[in-house]
Protein backbone atom coordinates (compact mmCIF):
# COMPACT_ATOMS: atom_id res chain seq x y z
CA UNK A 1 0.00 0.00 0.00
CA UNK A 2 2.71 2.25 1.11
CA UNK A 3 4.55 1.41 -2.28
CA UNK A 4 1.52 2.49 -4.19
CA UNK A 5 1.49 5.75 -2.48
CA UNK A 6 5.18 6.48 -3.07
CA UNK A 7 4.09 5.69 -6.67
CA UNK A 8 1.27 8.20 -6.67
CA UNK A 9 3.04 10.66 -4.88
CA UNK A 10 6.22 10.76 -7.65
CA UNK A 11 3.69 10.75 -10.40
CA UNK A 12 1.79 13.95 -8.89
CA UNK A 13 5.34 15.55 -8.76
CA UNK A 14 6.03 14.61 -12.68
CA UNK A 15 2.78 16.19 -13.66
CA UNK A 16 3.53 19.00 -11.60
CA UNK A 17 6.99 20.11 -12.82
CA UNK A 18 5.35 19.14 -16.36
CA UNK A 19 2.79 22.37 -16.18
CA UNK A 20 5.41 24.60 -14.53
CA UNK A 21 6.06 27.57 -16.81
CA UNK A 22 9.26 29.48 -17.54
CA UNK A 23 9.11 33.42 -16.31
CA UNK A 24 9.32 33.58 -20.33
CA UNK A 25 6.37 31.69 -21.24
CA UNK A 26 4.08 33.30 -18.51
CA UNK A 27 5.14 36.86 -19.26
CA UNK A 28 4.07 35.73 -22.94
CA UNK A 29 1.03 33.95 -21.71
CA UNK A 30 -0.13 37.31 -20.01
CA UNK A 31 0.64 39.05 -23.19
CA UNK A 32 -1.54 37.23 -25.03
CA UNK A 33 0.79 35.80 -27.66
CA UNK A 34 0.72 32.47 -28.21
CA UNK A 35 3.45 31.09 -30.34
CA UNK A 36 1.67 28.39 -32.16
CA UNK A 37 -0.17 31.23 -34.13
CA UNK A 38 3.19 32.23 -35.85
CA UNK A 39 5.33 29.71 -38.35
CA UNK A 40 8.90 31.92 -37.52
CA UNK A 41 10.25 33.02 -33.96
CA UNK A 42 13.74 34.38 -34.14
CA UNK A 43 15.56 34.67 -30.76
CA UNK A 44 18.56 36.55 -29.58
CA UNK A 45 20.50 35.78 -26.16
CA UNK A 46 22.57 37.59 -24.12
CA UNK A 47 25.81 36.31 -23.03
CA UNK A 48 24.93 33.96 -20.49
CA UNK A 49 22.71 32.35 -23.24
CA UNK A 50 19.35 33.81 -21.57
CA UNK A 51 16.53 34.65 -23.86
CA UNK A 52 17.09 38.78 -24.67
CA UNK A 53 14.25 38.83 -27.33
CA UNK A 54 11.91 37.26 -29.35
CA UNK A 55 10.38 37.89 -32.67
CA UNK A 56 7.43 36.49 -34.05
CA UNK A 57 6.79 37.12 -37.87
CA UNK A 58 3.20 37.66 -39.28
CA UNK A 59 4.83 38.00 -42.53
CA UNK A 60 8.31 38.32 -44.38
CA UNK A 61 8.48 42.15 -43.30
CA UNK A 62 5.73 42.10 -40.43
CA UNK A 63 6.30 41.10 -36.34
CA UNK A 64 6.13 41.38 -33.35
CA UNK A 65 9.10 42.34 -30.96
CA UNK A 66 9.39 41.55 -28.03
CA UNK A 67 11.97 42.29 -24.98
CA UNK A 68 13.13 40.84 -22.23
CA UNK A 69 15.13 41.10 -18.89
CA UNK A 70 18.05 39.08 -17.75
CA UNK A 71 15.33 37.78 -15.59
CA UNK A 72 13.13 37.05 -18.35
CA UNK A 73 10.34 39.84 -16.96
CA UNK A 74 9.04 41.83 -20.15
CA UNK A 75 10.86 44.90 -21.13
CA UNK A 76 8.28 45.56 -23.98
CA UNK A 77 6.86 44.73 -27.00
CA UNK A 78 5.69 46.49 -29.69
CA UNK A 79 5.06 45.75 -33.78
CA UNK A 80 7.38 46.27 -36.55
CA UNK A 81 6.09 46.63 -40.27
CA UNK A 82 8.82 47.39 -42.89
CA UNK A 83 11.18 47.73 -40.46
CA UNK A 84 9.89 50.28 -38.73
CA UNK A 85 7.46 50.87 -35.38
CA UNK A 86 4.27 50.76 -35.92
CA UNK A 87 0.66 50.92 -34.21
CA UNK A 88 1.35 50.81 -29.91
CA UNK A 89 4.83 50.04 -28.82
CA UNK A 90 4.71 49.45 -24.33
CA UNK A 91 8.15 49.58 -22.22
CA UNK A 92 7.89 48.60 -18.67
CA UNK A 93 10.01 48.47 -15.81
CA UNK A 94 11.38 45.08 -14.22
CA UNK A 95 9.02 45.56 -11.63
CA UNK A 96 6.36 45.02 -13.80
CA UNK A 97 5.27 48.94 -13.88
CA UNK A 98 4.65 50.65 -17.46
CA UNK A 99 7.09 52.61 -18.16
CA UNK A 100 6.13 54.40 -21.87
CA UNK A 101 3.20 53.77 -23.90
CA UNK A 102 3.40 55.29 -27.62
CA UNK A 103 1.55 54.59 -30.69
CA UNK A 104 3.20 55.04 -34.60
CA UNK A 105 2.72 55.14 -37.80
CA UNK A 106 5.59 53.32 -39.78
CA UNK A 107 7.58 55.37 -37.31
CA UNK A 108 6.73 58.30 -36.89
CA UNK A 109 5.06 59.40 -33.62
CA UNK A 110 1.51 59.47 -33.42
CA UNK A 111 -1.86 60.71 -30.88
CA UNK A 112 -0.67 60.30 -27.27
CA UNK A 113 2.15 58.61 -25.70
CA UNK A 114 2.73 58.67 -21.91
CA UNK A 115 5.44 58.05 -19.50
CA UNK A 116 5.84 56.90 -15.91
CA UNK A 117 7.67 56.40 -13.43
CA UNK A 118 9.33 53.44 -11.26
CA UNK A 119 6.21 53.64 -9.29
CA UNK A 120 3.84 53.36 -11.56
CA UNK A 121 2.91 57.42 -11.57
CA UNK A 122 2.72 59.60 -14.45
CA UNK A 123 6.11 61.01 -15.50
CA UNK A 124 5.02 62.92 -18.65
CA UNK A 125 1.97 62.82 -21.16
CA UNK A 126 2.41 64.15 -24.61
CA UNK A 127 -0.29 64.36 -27.56
CA UNK A 128 1.35 64.63 -30.87
CA UNK A 129 -1.43 66.01 -32.40
CA UNK A 130 -1.90 69.27 -30.62
CA UNK A 131 1.46 69.59 -29.36
CA UNK A 132 1.14 69.70 -25.72
CA UNK A 133 2.86 68.50 -23.01
CA UNK A 134 2.49 67.98 -19.28
CA UNK A 135 5.66 66.57 -17.28
CA UNK A 136 5.08 65.64 -13.63
CA UNK A 137 6.62 65.78 -10.37
CA UNK A 138 7.09 62.03 -8.73
CA UNK A 139 4.00 63.23 -6.72
CA UNK A 140 1.87 63.41 -9.50
CA UNK A 141 1.61 67.18 -9.70
CA UNK A 142 2.07 68.97 -12.40
CA UNK A 143 5.93 69.78 -13.45
CA UNK A 144 5.98 71.60 -16.75
CA UNK A 145 3.15 72.52 -19.04
CA UNK A 146 4.17 73.41 -23.04
CA UNK A 147 1.64 73.90 -26.13
CA UNK A 148 3.46 74.72 -28.79
CA UNK A 149 3.34 78.48 -30.29
CA UNK A 150 0.84 79.28 -27.33
CA UNK A 151 1.98 79.00 -23.79
CA UNK A 152 4.63 77.24 -21.32
CA UNK A 153 4.76 77.24 -17.39
CA UNK A 154 7.08 76.04 -14.61
CA UNK A 155 5.32 74.72 -11.21
CA UNK A 156 6.58 74.33 -7.45
CA UNK A 157 6.43 70.46 -6.34
CA UNK A 158 2.73 71.51 -5.11
CA UNK A 159 1.60 72.23 -8.53
CA UNK A 160 1.53 76.26 -7.94
CA UNK A 161 2.98 77.84 -11.01
CA UNK A 162 6.16 79.03 -10.61
CA UNK A 163 7.16 80.91 -14.11
CA UNK A 164 4.27 81.06 -16.39
CA UNK A 165 4.98 82.29 -20.07
CA UNK A 166 1.69 82.98 -22.35
CA UNK A 167 3.34 83.89 -26.73
CA UNK A 168 1.78 87.00 -28.23
CA UNK A 169 3.73 87.69 -31.23
CA UNK A 170 7.58 86.72 -32.49
CA UNK A 171 10.34 87.42 -29.98
CA UNK A 172 7.24 88.71 -27.60
CA UNK A 173 5.45 86.92 -24.22
CA UNK A 174 3.81 87.77 -21.45
CA UNK A 175 5.72 86.32 -18.11
CA UNK A 176 4.28 85.91 -14.64
CA UNK A 177 5.90 84.72 -11.46
CA UNK A 178 4.72 83.23 -8.36
CA UNK A 179 5.56 82.44 -4.70
CA UNK A 180 4.97 78.30 -3.78
CA UNK A 181 1.92 79.28 -2.08
CA UNK A 182 0.49 80.61 -5.03
CA UNK A 183 0.66 84.49 -4.63
CA UNK A 184 1.58 86.60 -7.63
CA UNK A 185 5.18 88.41 -7.24
CA UNK A 186 5.24 89.98 -11.03
CA UNK A 187 3.64 90.92 -14.10
CA UNK A 188 5.37 91.87 -17.42
CA UNK A 189 5.82 91.52 -20.89
CA UNK A 190 9.24 90.11 -22.91
CA UNK A 191 9.90 91.93 -26.28
CA UNK A 192 13.24 90.87 -27.65
CA UNK A 193 14.87 89.79 -24.10
CA UNK A 194 13.82 93.00 -22.64
CA UNK A 195 11.62 92.88 -19.58
CA UNK A 196 8.80 95.43 -19.40
CA UNK A 197 6.35 96.32 -16.90
CA UNK A 198 3.59 98.62 -18.25
CA UNK A 199 5.41 99.57 -21.46
CA UNK A 200 8.13 100.94 -19.57
CA UNK A 201 11.78 98.55 -19.12
CA UNK A 202 11.48 97.57 -15.83
CA UNK A 203 14.35 98.69 -12.74
CA UNK A 204 14.13 96.85 -10.46
CA UNK A 205 14.03 93.47 -7.74
CA UNK A 206 11.84 90.10 -8.60
CA UNK A 207 12.21 87.94 -5.51
CA UNK A 208 10.27 84.58 -5.21
CA UNK A 209 9.80 82.34 -2.65
CA UNK A 210 9.04 78.70 -1.65
CA UNK A 211 7.18 78.12 1.60
CA UNK A 212 9.88 77.42 3.88
CA UNK A 213 10.92 81.26 3.46
CA UNK A 214 14.06 80.19 1.15
CA UNK A 215 14.07 82.06 -1.89
CA UNK A 216 13.24 80.36 -5.22
CA UNK A 217 14.34 83.10 -7.88
CA UNK A 218 15.67 86.50 -7.51
CA UNK A 219 16.68 88.86 -10.52
CA UNK A 220 17.66 91.95 -10.07
CA UNK A 221 16.81 94.25 -13.18
CA UNK A 222 18.15 97.19 -14.91
CA UNK A 223 16.78 98.82 -18.01
CA UNK A 224 14.55 95.09 -18.84
CA UNK A 225 18.20 93.32 -18.24
CA UNK A 226 19.19 91.35 -15.32
CA UNK A 227 22.31 93.00 -13.54
CA UNK A 228 24.26 91.22 -10.98
CA UNK A 229 24.62 88.12 -9.64
CA UNK A 230 20.99 86.36 -9.93
CA UNK A 231 19.71 82.91 -9.75
CA UNK A 232 16.48 80.00 -10.28
CA UNK A 233 15.54 77.01 -8.59
CA UNK A 234 13.73 74.27 -9.53
CA UNK A 235 10.28 73.67 -7.72
CA UNK A 236 11.68 71.20 -5.55
CA UNK A 237 13.84 73.16 -4.38
CA UNK A 238 17.31 72.22 -5.73
CA UNK A 239 19.44 75.27 -7.54
CA UNK A 240 18.35 75.41 -11.44
CA UNK A 241 20.81 78.26 -12.86
CA UNK A 242 22.78 80.98 -11.22
CA UNK A 243 24.61 83.79 -13.13
CA UNK A 244 26.69 86.90 -12.98
CA UNK A 245 25.74 90.21 -15.76
CA UNK A 246 28.10 93.32 -15.24
CA UNK A 247 27.13 96.19 -17.69
CA UNK A 248 24.88 94.05 -19.90
CA UNK A 249 28.46 91.01 -19.85
CA UNK A 250 27.75 88.06 -18.88
CA UNK A 251 30.53 87.02 -17.24
CA UNK A 252 29.28 83.72 -15.85
CA UNK A 253 26.40 81.05 -16.19
CA UNK A 254 26.57 77.88 -14.52
CA UNK A 255 23.47 75.73 -15.03
CA UNK A 256 22.64 72.45 -13.15
CA UNK A 257 20.39 69.06 -13.60
CA UNK A 258 16.95 69.07 -11.14
CA UNK A 259 19.19 66.01 -9.07
CA UNK A 260 21.34 69.18 -8.24
CA UNK A 261 24.73 68.13 -10.13
CA UNK A 262 26.17 70.84 -12.54
CA UNK A 263 24.91 70.77 -16.39
CA UNK A 264 27.19 73.21 -17.96
CA UNK A 265 29.14 76.64 -16.91
CA UNK A 266 29.52 79.32 -19.69
CA UNK A 267 32.40 81.60 -18.37
CA UNK A 268 32.07 84.63 -20.33
CA UNK A 269 35.62 85.79 -19.21
CA UNK A 270 37.38 83.24 -20.59
CA UNK A 271 34.91 82.75 -23.47
CA UNK A 272 34.74 78.68 -22.25
CA UNK A 273 32.14 75.85 -22.05
CA UNK A 274 32.43 73.16 -20.01
CA UNK A 275 29.34 69.77 -19.90
CA UNK A 276 28.71 67.50 -17.32
CA UNK A 277 26.37 64.22 -18.26
CA UNK A 278 23.71 63.65 -15.74
CA UNK A 279 26.21 61.28 -13.80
Amino acid sequence: MKKHILLFFILCLIISSCKNKTVIENELDSLGVKTENYNEIDTTFYENKKIKSLRFYKAKKEYIDINFYESGKRKSIGNVKDNQCHNEYIDWYENGKQKWIRNYNLGNQIGKNTSCFESGNLKQEYDNDTKESTDYWENGKAKFKFIEKASQSYHYYNGNFFEKYRNKLKDEYDVEYFNENGGIVFSGLYKKNILYKDNVKYNGKIICYFNNGKISLSQNVVNGIPNGKFFSSYGNGNLKYESEVKNGKEIYYKAFYENGKTHFIRDGIKNTFTEWDEN
